[in-house]
Parts: C-alpha cells; sequence; structure tokens
C-alpha cells in the first residue's frame, strides 16, 4: 500500500497532544517511504502547531475551517491535492468528526489510486464515504493504537517510542537565570475541565518541594489563560505562552517536571523527562506510560484497593470505563515527591 500514493493527508484536530502524536505517526510513515508527501489539516492553532516542525520539514500544516479568512483560504490551498493519488486518514477520535472534515476528506479520495480511511462514530454515512472504516480502541495506549494503525495502513513501524526533536539553546534558562538540573517546572493547568490543580494542592506541591529539597528553585507554566491564576503563586518564576523551542529547552534542563493530564506534560513525555504525572480525570489510555521516566498517578473511582501507580493495575480495574480516575490524596502525591526528588 505504501508505494502508490503521492500524499498521505491526516485531518486531525490541533491540540497539542493529538499534535505531538501525529508527528510520531507521520514520522513513522516517512522513514517507510520518503518520497510520499505528508500533509496535516487541522482546524485551529496553527501558530503554535508549525513551531513544532522545526526539526520535521517534510510534514506540512494546512489549516482549513469556516471560520477565519486563513482557515478558508485553506481549503483552496487542498485544492492542489483534487487531482493527486491521495492516502487520506481522518482523525482517529471516540466522538463524531464534522461533515465538513469527512467531506473534505471525500473529495480528496475522488481519484483513482486514492483511499479514504476513517474511523467509526456512529455515522451512517461513513459507510457510503469511507473506503475503509477502522475501529478507535481505547482499551491500549494510544500510541500503541496508532502503531497498530501504521500497520493496518500497510507501513512497518519504524520507530517505536515517541520521541520529540529540537532545536537545542540555553537562552530559556539565561534568561530566568536557571541552573540545568537545578529547578523543577510544573504545569498544574489543564484545557479539559476537571484535569486541572486547585490552588490548595498547587500550594501543597510547592511547600513540599521547598521541604524536600530548598535549593531547588519552581517553574510555574502555562497559557494565557492561566496568568492570572499562576502569578497569585510566590516566590516562584512564571513563564506564560513560551515558544515550544523555549518550553522544550526549559523542561529538557529540569531536574523533574510535574503536570496533569495536558499537551506540557505529553511534551516532556515525548522528551522522556523525569516526571511527575497527576492523572486528575484524564482518560486511561492517553496518558503516558510510553515514558519510562514517568510515574503516574491516579485513583479509580469507587475503587478500595488504594492503589494509585501502575498501568496493569489500571487497566485491569477500570474495566470498560473510559472517564474513571477522581482525586489523588495529598499523602501520596507527598509520598511520591520524596521519593523523585531525594533520588535525584
Amino acid at each position: 500500500m505504501n508505494k502508490k500514493y503521492k500524499n498521505f493527508i491526516y485531518f486531525q484536530n490541533g491540540s497539542i497532544g493529538d499534535f505531538l502524536m501525529t508527528v510520531f505517526f507521520l514520522e513513522n510513515i516517512y522513514l517507510n517511504n520518503k518520497l510520499i508527501n505528508l500533509c496535516v489539516v487541522i482546524p485551529k492553532n496553527k501558530k503554535i502547531l508549525q513551531q513544532f516542525l522545526e526539526k520535521y520539514p517534510y510534514i506540512k500544516i494546512i489549516l482549513v475551517n469556516r471560520r477565519s479568512f486563513n482557515g478558508l483560504w485553506g481549503m483552496f490551498k487542498l485544492m492542489k491535492y483534487y487531482f493527486s493519488s491521495n492516502l487520506v486518514l481522518t482523525a482517529p477520535t471516540p466522538g463524531r468528526l464534522s461533515y465538513l472534515v469527512k467531506l473534505n476528506a471525500k473529495v480528496l479520495s475522488l481519484m483513482p489510486n486514492s483511499l479514504l480511511i476513517g474511523f467509526e462514530d456512529g455515522e451512517k454515512i461513513n459507510r457510503y464515504l469511507y473506503d475503509r472504516i477502522l475501529k478507535y480502541r481505547t482499551d491500549i495506549l494510544y500510541p500503541d493504537f496508532l502503531k497498530s494503525v501504521i500497520r493496518g495502513l500497510g507501513f512497518e513501524v519504524k520507530k517505536k517510542e515517541p520521541l520529540f526533536y529540537f532545536k537545542q539553546s540555553f537562552s530559556i534558562l539565561e534568561q530566568l537565570n536557571l541552573e540545568k538540573g537545578n529547578y523543577v517546572v510544573i504545569n498544574p493547568m489543564a484545557a479539559t475541565q476537571g484535569r486541572s490543580l486547585i490552588e490548595k494542592d498547587v500550594l501543597f506541591i510547592l511547600e513540599e518541594i521547598k521541604k524536600i529539597r530548598s535549593g531547588l528553585k519552581i517553574v510555574l507554566v502555562g497559557g494565557e489563560k492561566e496568568r492570572v491564576f499562576l502569578n497569585s503563586f510566590k516566590k516562584v518564576k512564571v513563564c506564560i505562552s513560551l515558544s515550544v523551542k523555549d518550553l522544550s529547552n526549559l523542561i529538557d534542563g529540569s531536574s523533574l517536571f510535574i503536570g496533569v493530564d495536558t499537551g506540557t506534560t505529553h511534551l516532556a513525555s515525548f522528551l522522556q523527562k523525569k516526571s511527575l504525572v497527576i492523572a486528575k480525570n484524564g482518560t486511561p489510555n492517553w496518558l503516558p506510560f510510553y515514558n519510562p521516566e514517568a510515574r503516574i498517578l491516579y485513583s479509580i473511582d469507587v475503587c478500595r484497593h488504594q492503589i494509585y501507580e501502575g498501568r496493569e493495575y489500571l487497566e485491569e480495574c477500570r474495566g470498560d470505563r473510559l472517564r474513571c480516575l477522581g482525586n489523588i490524596p495529598l499523602e501520596i502525591i507527598e509520598k511520591t515527591l520524596l521519593e523523585m526528588l531525594e533520588n535525584k
């Protein structure tokens, strides 16, 4: 399958975590066939997502939506692919894709030797639009699911572990007066409701870090929407809306990254950074168990075993529930922080 297509066009939803996984996916396609043109169609966030591709020049992005001039212009730019042989893949998601996405994908697959592959989302129209329909699996880790899709498309999994390559620089550390390996980066906020740490939890973590290793500096990172919340904490450095290069270098140079289930945490795990992941209200198949340096804390709703770590236990006790994680006791976070910071 992988030799007859001129273009591989992947529709995805534009979030940081999704995009990192898309880069991992497309890097595997590239390593199979370096002549195929790789294009990601996104509905938002082009400015920031483009920054992830500094070391991946073979991947192109096109913004397509009906809400902006650039998004409408992106529909026009897609026309250059209309008369080529395309392998088109829509985004794997447990929800339903818009008809605009499906129709755009269909038009791109109308020429001979083209193929449109999508995922089952309960819509009857899929059988008329898609040439092949796959199932989005939530019972395995997302990178493992992507590997199964790669194999299903007829490609080999050439790169087995998610990694991210970036341009290394010490400028952000010099700007913040930080010494490599002598600071902690914390990302306490998530875009998805319920995954962020509340003020009490952040204060608890800050106090514990200072108690365990008083000489460590602490850097809080987040987006513009979190500016007021993050600036309310004293005696820490706050970085808002860093570039991808600066954020990558900041995380890479830290002694520990602490985060919730969000895109920045996936970035830290793609960097294989020593991480404490507080998986509050996260989804199990998206947790970064692919990072051997991560300790992932969770609490399974309606489970009385009082076990808060371990992939096997999580998979065993969550059953078929996707949304099954609740709040983690602070004493468990305290114990884990002590183990991670003392065993530097």
